[in-house]
């Protein structure tokens, strides 16, 4: 009976093995920095949180500070980590520039389908790391996913737009992320974007639905108000960005 039981339990070491070995012939493969231009296969199958990461590695190793809580804690943890008070970009190489380029236009352009089924796969979240997942893929479909009683911010539930939100409230928040909630509110009113970023990203989520209609006098007074917090906090970081940025710095949509 030992035997039997040690031959088991030998077997299912052996199993555990395999298996964490091809997880690090995984990560090997398909690492979080390249030092090649990033191709298709590179990115197939990619979480939300491993494309952000992947991302934000090429500034991070230019020292970039990031606002965002858990992107900040993961590379804290790095050894080679070393936070700037500003990013030195003379460290960007061009294929840095072009990698964050490809990376971040096949984010974008995840369609709708596929956010959901991630959605599915996250809904029930049994990590830190499944957690992270549920908020960008509630985020990228303007629809918030998890427990009602969890804390969330106005990008993973709009519905939080209908009430006045305050400076504390996005204190997580990128420059790229603001951007975003700005134009999150007027999308909510029907407002169509001539920015071909802002409306990629908008195409995604489900209740978005342009009206050339659309005037500026569809702003509720809360609207407003919360238009104001935001561009007040875009402006003391350095003020908002633009699509001019996007094509002279390689892009506010690559970076957190």
């Amino acid at each position: 009976m030992l035997k039997k039981f040690l031959a088991a339990f030998a077997l299912l070491a052996a199993i555990a093995g395999v298996r964490a070995q091809a997880q690090v012939d995984q990560a090997s493969q398909r690492p979080l920095y390249y030092t090649r231009q990033i191709t298709p296969s590179d990115l197939e199958g990619r979480t939300l949180r491993e494309l952000s990461l992947l991302r934000n590695t090429i500034y991070a190793r230019a020292g970039n500070k990031f606002r965002k809580q858990w992107l900040n804690d993961y590379f804290s943890k790095l050894a080679w980590y070393r936070p700037l008070d500003k990013m030195d970009e003379s460290k960007l190489t061009a294929l840095d520039k072009k990698n964050a380029e490809i990376i971040a236009g096949y984010d974008a352009a995840l369609p709708r389908t596929e956010l959901e089924q991630m959605q599915k796969e996250f809904l029930n979240p049994q990590s830190p790391e499944d957690k992270i997942e549920l908020r960008l893929v509630s985020m990228r479909l303007g629809k918030w996913a998890g427990s009602p009683d969890q804390d969330r911010t106005p990008l993973e539930d709009p519905t939080l737009l209908d009430k006045q939100i305050t400076v504390g409230d996005l204190k997580d928040f990128s420059r790229r992320d603001l951007r975003l909630l700005r134009n999150l509110i007027y999308a909510r009113r029907g407002r169509p974007f001539h920015s071909e970023l802002i409306r990629a990203y908008f195409e995604a989520v489900e209740w978005y639905k342009a009206d050339p209609k659309y005037t500026d006098a569809r702003l509720t007074a809360i609207d407003k108000r919360n238009i104001n917090v935001i561009l007040s906090l875009e402006n003391s970081l350095g003020g908002p960005l633009t699509d001019y940025e996007h094509k002279k710095e390689d892009g506010w949509f690559a970076r957190a």
